[in-house]
């Protein structure tokens, strides 16, 4: 077949003996084409290697329709927090696209309650939007939602966890399960086989997030997989954000020994139990924890916390905003699933990381 360098849709309409509107409606996947036109249309665009004008298609879309996501995370109490660089990864990406027609609705709830999760989500099904994207904090709740995307064909990206279902989800996430077996390597290096661990975890409503039980697990099964000769012994500690003073007791009870002993907090509030063992003057302790808001890095300087894993909440909001565009305007969901990489921060690199 002899083919134009520039070759475009009206010159696939007329090798293919259809109209511009048919080839239009086969590149954006609508209705209204018979199968056999179909093939015939895509067989053509497959031998003459024809490329839309991805921009000129996009700045066509800004000026004829807004694609709205919608945006939902919890709620923000500061710029310290670890949801506001995620928020700062989103906007960016939004700004970005701003003039190739994209906008972001914003919207938040309560991180410990499930119920407020569930009527936030629903309230954002009441607007007309294009896509969603979130995070997987409670099971049943999160199920619901992806089977109620279904049903609209909504398309929806989770942040900051892997779920454990068997609905097809698009995830960009670290993988938390790793993340714990690489804090259980990192602890293990510095306590020995003859220490004490211990990993903490925060409650919610419904118990412990599923992103920090499958980093408990994966802690475990370190130890499991490489010290299995040992007797070593984790004991879990489950902290609800109240009762500070009846928790402080029994961890005085748990770690009370002259053993070293290696902490695992599966969450972000590393320098709260930083801050609890100094009061409770517990000692020999070697601390591993998520993220880099400002409290865990002053810990981190100051030696009080060993490791911070950074899971890169910034870079995981910019993605999904950009892969969720690329799949509207091209239904390329090649760039919806990522796999973030485990990064270890340490008092030595973490200026360095706070610039990147």
């Amino acid at each position: 077949m002899n083919v134009s360098k520039n070759i475009g849709i009206k010159e696939i309409a007329v090798l293919a003996n259809v109209s511009i509107g048919t080839v239009d409606r086969v590149l954006h996947g609508r209705t209204g084409v018979s199968k056999s036109t179909k093939a015939k249309v895509l067989k053509i665009i497959e031998e003459t290697g024809f490329k839309r004008n991805l921009m000129a298609s996009r700045l066509k879309l800004a000026s004829s329709k807004t694609l709205q996501i919608a945006v939902l995370l919890p709620e923000i109490k500061n710029e310290m927090y670890y949801w506001h660089h995620s928020n700062a990864g989103i906007k960016k990406a939004v700004q970005e696209l701003n003039e190739q027609g994209i906008m972001a609705n914003y919207f938040y709830f309560n991180r410990l309650d499930p119920k407020n999760f569930k009527k936030s989500y629903n309230m954002i099904f009441e607007h007309e939007i294009d896509a969603l994207i979130t995070v997987p904090f409670f099971e049943k709740e999160t199920d619901e939602l992806i089977l109620k995307a279904e049903e609209l064909k909504l398309p929806l990206v989770f942040l900051d966890s892997m779920l454990n279902n068997k609905n097809k989800t698009n995830n960009i996430s670290q993988n938390s399960f790793k993340a714990g077996m690489v804090a259980g390597r990192l602890l293990h290096g510095l306590v020995g086989d003859c220490g004490q661990y211990f990993v903490f975890n925060i409650l919610n409503k419904r118990g412990i997030q599923i992103n920090n039980q499958q980093r408990e697990m994966g802690f475990r099964a370190y130890f499991e997989q490489n010290l299995k000769e040992f007797d070593f012994e984790i004991h879990s500690i489950n902290m609800p954000l109240e009762n500070k003073e009846e928790l402080e007791k029994d961890i005085q009870e748990l770690l009370n020994s002259d053993k070293t002993k290696g902490v695992f907090v599966t969450n972000a509030r590393s320098f709260l139990v930083s801050d609890m063992l100094k009061e409770c003057c517990i000692s020999n302790v070697n601390i591993i924890g998520f993220d880099l808001n400002l409290p865990n890095l002053e810990r981190l300087k100051s030696n009080d916390i060993k490791f911070l894993i950074n899971q890169n909440p910034e870079f995981q909001g910019y993605s999904a905003i950009k892969g969720l565009f690329k799949y509207l305007t091209e239904q390329d969901a090649s760039e919806l699933n990522l796999d973030i990489p485990v990064e270890i921060i340490i008092k030595e690199n973490a200026d360095f990381s706070e610039m990147n």
